[in-house]
């Protein structure tokens, strides 16, 4: 018997006699594993001895050792992974609450950057972008603007630069009651600003040779039965019952008594009236003729006599007619100038020239308020505009402050932002209507105030941070504490351009450098 072609005939099973194949694949990725391993381990002793030898040479070179500290050439990803080429860095176990202070915190600007530029953040360095028109509904509740502060802080280079000069750059409307006078310009601090842009102010002068405004103009509405005592509840501009009422009031110093407030209700229709049938438009005058000789029907017809009616309007008569022929000479005993419009983006009324211890100051600045907001009111399509009042005090004191306070309430109706500027919240009374409309003012800016007192006052009645006092006391020139709706305070610093400051320095006369003999020389020049 042939035993090896026995067994060679013989079929076997393939799993007995053989080797499978997923084991042979399995060996033979073992042993491509094992080789890669070991040409790892080679790779990194060779690495791990150049970097031995590199580091002996840079002993003394502690930067660039840091540099190279993690760094190496890796020709497999994972022999990276596994930490064959360098050392893993360790991970650390926490979670991300815990995590957070790695993260630096970042101040967020004060304003959006919707507006226009006022200066900087004086706490984070980022732009202060405000505007009352394009931060109402969403900031803002109230577009009217308040600046308070003492003098020489910059107050009036921040409302010639950003209330008037870079509103205009947006092509609107600005009106500017100039109060200050400056002796070398002959007129107000506006003056050389409205020059410059080839506007002519406009000027008020007691006795003639300025111009005339007339509580009766047309423009004006002659709305003859309103209610002074519930002034606020109305939707329109204050009339002219109420600039009537108002100046007959400051003539007299006194509010009116109910049978004087009868006579100069008739005097006013009666005035109207008489104009209308004459074709001319009513002034002061014609009410003070009025208040002299009652019309007969209409008397009759409130069942009083003429004589009553006499009677009651004899004080109002005689101190209207003392405050037209002296206070107001030339300001509002006839028809409206001409030259007063909005025609221009820039409107200045100046009434630098009017006294400060009379009532005609007050009562020219109210009427063209007055006239202002009914001039708006008509408009068919409103347009944003700006009224900045100077030295505002003198319009929330007496009986004209019931007028400035309507028509403030009527801001958002007209599209107007009205901007105050004083020097103390002391200076306004405490029974004025004019702290109401402080307080509803939408943006605030307080610049220094040297008195504690008047630090504090600033800080109650703004309903400011505890500590703003001491802020506001210690802020310097240019900068200010600004307030805009309800948001926090912020200090910010007021920039403006080389032109800015050159159209809004107001320092010319205490920096002049001129001499006696200088002037003298040059007036003898001009005379010759």
């Amino acid at each position: 018997m042939n035993t090896p072609k026995l067994i060679k005939g013989l079929r076997m099973p393939w799993a007995l006699t053989t080797t499978s194949r997923r084991t042979q694949r399995s060996r033979a990725k073992q042993q491509r594993l094992s080789a890669e391993h070991g040409a790892a381990l080679a790779t990194g002793d060779a690495l791990a001895a150049k970097r031995r030898a590199g580091k002996k040479k840079r002993t003394n070179d502690a930067q660039s050792k840091a540099a190279v500290q993690w760094h190496c050439e890796r020709k497999s990803p994972r022999a990276s992974r596994l930490g064959y080429y360098d050392p893993a860095a360790p991970g650390v176990l926490s979670s991300t609450r815990q995590m957070e202070f790695s993260h630096m915190a970042i101040a967020s600007p004060p304003t959006s950057h919707r507006g226009l530029a006022f200066g900087i953040d004086a706490g984070s360095g980022w732009m202060v972008v405000h505007d009352p028109f394009t931060s109402y509904g969403n900031e803002l509740e109230s577009p009217n603007v308040c600046f308070i502060g003492d003098l020489g802080q910059g107050k009036s280079s921040g409302i010639k630069t950003w209330a008037v000069l870079r509103q205009l750059l947006l092509g609107r409307r600005v009106v500017v009651i100039d109060k200050k006078y400056q002796l070398d310009q002959n007129g107000g601090e506006y003056t050389s600003l409205a020059q410059r842009l080839g506007i002519t102010p406009v000027k008020f002068m007691v006795g003639g040779g300025g111009a005339r405004i007339n509580i009766l103009d047309p423009r004006i509405a002659a709305r003859l039965n309103e209610d002074s005592h519930d002034d606020t509840a109305l939707s329109t501009p204050a009339g002219q019952s109420m600039l009537v009422r108002a100046v007959v009031e400051e003539a007299l110093g006194r509010p009116l008594l109910p049978k004087e407030g009868k006579a100069v209700r008739m005097a006013h229709k009666q005035a109207l009236r008489t104009a209308a049938a004459n074709n001319e438009i009513a002034h002061i005058r014609h009410v003070l003729s009025a208040l002299y000789a009652p019309d007969a029907d209409a008397a009759t017809a409130s069942n009083l006599s003429v004589e009553e009616i006499r009677q009651w309007g004899q004080d109002p008569a005689f101190e209207l007619e003392r405050m037209i022929e002296d206070d107001l000479a030339g300001l509002i005993d006839g028809p409206t100038s001409e030259e007063i419009s909005l025609n221009a983006g820039l409107t200045v009324f100046d009434v630098s020239l009017l006294p400060e211890d009379g009532p005609a100051l007050a009562i020219v600045m109210t009427i063209i308020n007055t006239w202002l907001a009914n001039t708006l009111y008509r408009q068919s399509e409103a347009v944003p505009t700006v009224l900045v009042i100077e030295e505002a005090w003198h319009t929330v004191q007496g009986s004209v402050a019931k007028v400035t306070r309507r028509n403030t309430k009527l801001s958002r109706a007209l599209s107007l932002s009205c901007m105050f500027a004083f020097h103390h919240i002391s200076d306004i009374p405490e029974d004025s209507p004019a702290i109401a409309m402080l307080k509803e003012c939408g943006t605030v800016l307080l610049y220094k105030q040297q008195k504690s007192d008047d630090a504090w006052a600033c800080e109650r009645m703004f309903n400011l941070p505890a500590g703003s006092a001491a802020d506001i006391a210690g802020l310097t020139k240019g900068t200010c504490m600004m307030r805009i709706g309800g948001k926090d305070p912020f200090i910010a610093i007021h920039v403006r351009s080389a032109l800015e400051i050159e159209l809004t320095d107001t320092d010319k006369a205490m920096k002049s450098t001129a001499t006696i003999n200088q002037v003298e020389a040059d007036a003898q020049e001009e005379a010759a």
